[in-house]
C-alpha cells in the first residue's frame, strides 16, 4: 500500500497536479484579497464550491482513463493492490489537495469562522465527487468522452445547492442532495447542524466510493450492455476524407460526442428560455436588476465560452491521439502532422464560427452588430487549442493547461468595466479585443483583435507543430 502511495503521488507531481490544484487555490486567494471585503465574502464559498472542490475531477478522471489506455489498469487489476488500495492511493493526495487549496480561498475571503466545519465538509465532498470521477473514468477510453460523461452528475451535484443559495429552491427537500450542505457550511448559514449535514455527506461519500470500486474491478461488462461492433478500415482515397469519416463515425457511435457537438445549442436555449423568467425573479424578489449585466453575460456565455468550450475540446481530441498511438500512424502516412493539425485547426474554428452562429441569436443576449466581435471569437477556438498542445504532452497535463488558460482567457471580461489607461493593461490578451469589439466600438478593435490573435496563433502553432513531430 505504501509503495502504491507513493507511485501514484510520484506521477502526480511529474504531471504538475499538486502545482496546478495549489495554484489555483493561490491565484483566486488573490483575486479575493484585491476586492473590497464585501464581495470576497460574498464570492469565496461559490469560488471554492464550484472551482477549487471539482478540478481534482479532472484529473482523477485522466488519471484513471490513462492507466486505462495504457493498460496499467490491468496489471493493477491482476496485482494484490485491491480496488480498494488503488482508490485510497489516487484519491487520498488529490483530496488533500483539494483542501489545502479551499483553505487560502476561505481565508481570504473573510471565513476563518468556517474553516474547520467548511474544510471538513470540503475534504469529504472532495472525495465524493473523485469518487464519481474515477468510477465514471474507469470504462472510458478517451478523456473527452469522459469529461461529458462527468457533466451530468456534476450539473445535478452543483446546481442544486447553487439554487438553494440564491432562493429558487426552498425547504428542506433540497438537503437531501448531499452538496447542498456542503455550500451552506461554507457559507456559514446553514439551518441545520454542522454535525449532521457532514455525517450525511459522509454516507454519500462511502457510497461512491463503493461505486468507483465496484467500476475499478476487472471482468466487470461495461454499463451500455452492448458489444462494440468491429472496426472498419476506412477508405484510403481521397485522403482528405479519412479524418472527417473517423470523426463523423465517433460522433454518430458515440452519444457523448454527439453532445458535445450539440452544446451550443442546448446552451442557446438554456439562456433563451432561462434567463428572462430568473431576471424577472431576481428582480421582483431582490431587487436585482439583470438588464445592465446582459452585455457581460453574453460575452461570458456565448462569444468566449462556445469557442473556448471547442478548443478545449480539440486539444483534448489530439492528447488522446497523441497517447494512443493514433499520432504515430500519422507521422508516417501521406497526410503527416502538418495536414493533421491543420485539419484539427481547420474543423474547430469552423465549429467554433457555427457554434456562434446558432448561440448568438438563438440566446436572445447578443446584438446583430455583434457580428464582427464573434468573427474575432471563433478565432479563440484554434488559440485555445494550439496553446494547450504546446504545452501539454498528456491528458492529464491538458486538464492542466485547461485550467490555467481560463484565467487569462475570461478575465479580460472585467474590460466592460474598465476605462482609461487600466483597461490597457489587458490588451495582450486576445479576449479583450472580443469585448472592446462589441457593437458601437469601431473597426479599430476588430483591427487590433485580428493583429493580436495572428500575434499568438501563429508562434503557438509552430510550437505545436515540433511537439506533435
Amino acid at each position: 500500500m505504501t509503495r502504491l502511495v507513493v507511485l501514484e503521488s510520484r506521477v502526480q507531481w511529474r504531471q504538475g497536479v499538486p502545482a496546478a490544484m495549489l495554484g489555483l487555490g493561490v491565484c483566486w486567494a488573490g483575486v479575493l484579497a484585491s476586492v473590497p471585503a464585501g464581495v470576497a465574502r460574498a464570492a469565496s464559498p461559490y469560488l471554492v464550491f464550484v472551482e477549487v472542490m471539482t478540478v481534482g475531477t479532472l484529473f482523477a478522471g485522466a488519471l484513471t482513463v490513462t492507466d486505462r489506455a495504457t493498460g496499467a489498469a490491468a496489471a493493477l487489476g491482476v496485482s494484490p493492490a485491491g480496488p480498494v488500495a488503488r482508490l485510497a492511493a489516487r484519491l487520498g493526495p488529490l483530496a488533500a489537495l483539494t483542501t489545502l487549496g479551499a483553505a487560502p480561498v476561505l481565508l481570504a475571503g473573510r471565513h476563518a469562522a468556517q474553516l474547520g466545519a467548511g474544510l471538513a465538509a470540503v475534504t469529504l465532498c472532495g472525495v465524493l465527487l473523485l469518487a464519481v470521477a474515477t468510477g465514471l473514468a474507469a470504462r472510458r477510453d478517451e478523456f473527452v468522452g469522459f469529461m461529458v460523461a462527468l457533466s451530468a452528475p456534476m450539473a445535478l451535484l452543483l446546481a442544486v445547492p447553487l439554487a438553494v443559495s440564491l432562493g429558487l429552491l426552498t425547504g428542506p427537500l433540497w438537503f437531501l442532495a448531499p452538496t447542498t450542505g456542503v455550500l451552506a457550511l461554507l457559507r456559514g448559514d446553514s439551518p441545520y447542524p454542522a454535525a449532521g449535514l457532514l455525517a450525511y455527506l459522509g454516507l454519500w461519500t462511502a457510497a461512491a466510493l463503493v461505486y468507483a470500486g465496484r467500476r475499478l474491478r476487472p471482468g466487470v461488462p461495461t454499463a451500455s450492455g452492448r458489444a462494440v461492433p468491429p472496426a472498419r478500415p476506412l477508405p484510403a482515397r481521397p485522403r482528405w476524407l479519412v479524418f472527417p469519416r473517423a470523426d463523423l463515425r465517433n460522433v454518430t457511435r458515440d452519444s457523448m460526442l454527439a453532445a458535445v457537438a450539440l452544446s451550443p445549442l442546448l446552451l442557446a436555449l438554456a439562456l433563451r428560455l432561462g434567463y428572462p423568467p430568473l431576471a424577472a425573479w431576481l428582480r421582483h424578489t431582490r431587487g436585482v436588476d439583470l438588464a445592465p449585466y446582459s452585455p457581460v453575460l453574453a460575452l461570458l456565455a456565448v462569444a468566449v465560452h462556445v469557442p473556448v468550450s471547442f478548443g478545449m475540446t480539440a486539444a483534448l481530441i489530439v492528447l488522446d491521439d497523441l497517447e494512443a498511438g493514433t499520432l504515430s500512424v500519422v507521422r508516417v502516412s501521406p497526410v503527416g502532422v502538418t495536414g493533421y493539425l491543420a485539419y484539427r485547426l481547420g474543423l474547430v474554428t469552423l465549429l467554433s464560427g457555427a457554434g456562434l452562429a446558432v448561440a448568438a441569436p438563438l440566446s436572445g443576449l447578443v446584438p446583430g452588430p455583434a457580428a464582427g466581435a464573434l468573427a474575432l471569437a471563433a478565432l479563440a477556438g484554434p488559440l485555445v487549442t494550439v496553446a494547450t498542445i504546446a504545452v501539454a504532452r498528456t491528458r492529464v497535463q491538458g486538464a492542466t493547461a485547461d485550467k490555467a488558460l481560463a484565467l487569462p482567457l475570461y478575465l479580460p471580461i472585467a474590460a466592460w468595466w474598465l476605462t482609461g489607461p487600466a483597461g490597457w493593461l489587458l490588451a495582450p490578451l486576445p479576449t479583450y479585443w472580443i469585448v472592446r469589439a462589441w457593437p458601437g466600438t469601431g473597426p479599430a478593435y476588430l483591427v487590433g483583435g485580428f493583429a493580436c490573435l495572428l500575434a499568438w496563433l501563429i508562434p503557438l502553432t509552430a510550437v505545436a507543430l515540433r511537439r506533435l513531430r
